[in-house]
């Protein structure tokens, strides 16, 4: 048996059109303004407005409670904001008082936001309910 296989490939827009340099800065912003932002997460992010205890593992002190602003959650991870750094790769456990969760999850990314620093959250497990 013999199979063909014929790959038609269509680009898509109009063939790429050379710029001068001096107007690429002025094109390209332009460009980029009008494109959407795409989500490809697994999981739906929702913006939420509740109060989490971040409890990291310091080496001067067993582990220091770090109250911080939940500001999207997902079943995956969670975005917070906090007023200090967390070390990207360790590992935190959180606590959410109002949703009766709880669990480890991982820094995935820290980056400073204004006096604050947003904080993006991996949950490796998901959630458990608190007592």
């Amino acid at each position: 048996m013999t199979v063909r296989l014929v790959i038609k490939w269509k680009p898509e827009g109009p063939p790429p059109v050379s710029i001068p340099v001096s107007a690429a800065p002025v094109i390209a912003a332009a460009v980029n303004r009008n494109q959407e932002r795409v989500d490809h997460r697994y999981h739906k992010r929702l913006p939420v407005k509740y109060q989490l205890s971040v409890f990291a593992e310091d080496q001067q002190a067993a582990q220091l409670p770090l109250p911080a602003r939940g500001i999207n959650m997902s079943r995956s991870g969670v975005l917070i904001e906090t007023e200090e750094p967390l070390p990207i790769g360790s590992m935190v456990y959180i606590k959410v008082k109002e949703l009766g969760l709880m669990g480890m999850a991982t820094v995935r990314h820290c980056t400073p936001k204004g006096s604050k620093f947003r904080v993006g959250l991996h949950f490796p497990n998901p959630l458990t309910r608190s007592l």
